[in-house]
């Protein structure tokens, strides 16, 4: 339980201070796998910078604050909801519709999907009005250590303001 409070916390002032900054809101929830097509849900919150549109690529920060619920399963201790605050930058494409992330997020547990307490966040996805959707992959590839670690790997969609 203390972890939770604590991840809810950084979440909470990551939120703040990103706003501060931010031009560009989205909430996206979807379905979420890890290895052997164990399926559950998820939900993230970003706050990022638009650059005005011209005819360049820009970066942008990003913040993000999310949430994967348990997986039905007591195989690979997935039985954990995970709570997850993470920054990083914000790569969007010219038309303003095409974008790429990359994010280190901080994680309130370990699972055998996200078995460190630092995960990359790697998201690409496509934007237009108030609509978003995107494919996004949690892991720690190996270098931040906790084993083992399947990755979650997701298919969101919402609303962007």
């Amino acid at each position: 339980m203390r972890n939770k409070w604590y991840a809810l916390v950084a979440a909470a002032g990551l939120a703040a201070s990103g706003t501060a900054l931010a031009q560009g809101f989205d909430i996206v929830a979807g379905p979420t796998a890890t290895s052997g097509a164990r399926f559950t849900s998820a939900a993230f919150a970003s706050v990022f910078g638009e650059p005005a549109a011209d005819d360049h690529f820009h970066l942008a920060p990003i913040a993000s604050v999310g949430w994967i619920a348990p997986h039905h399963t007591h195989d690979e201790n997935l039985h954990h909801e995970v709570f997850l605050a993470g920054g990083g930058v914000r790569l969007l494409a010219p038309d303003g519709h095409w974008f790429a992330s990359e994010e280190l997020a901080a994680t309130s547990t370990r699972t055998g999907a996200l078995s460190s307490r630092f995960e990359f966040m790697t998201s690409g996805g496509w934007q237009d009005g108030h609509f978003i959707v995107m494919v996004r992959h949690i892991s720690n590839g190996h270098i931040v250590g906790g084993s083992p670690n399947l990755g979650e790997t997701m298919l969101l969609a919402g609303v962007k303001f």
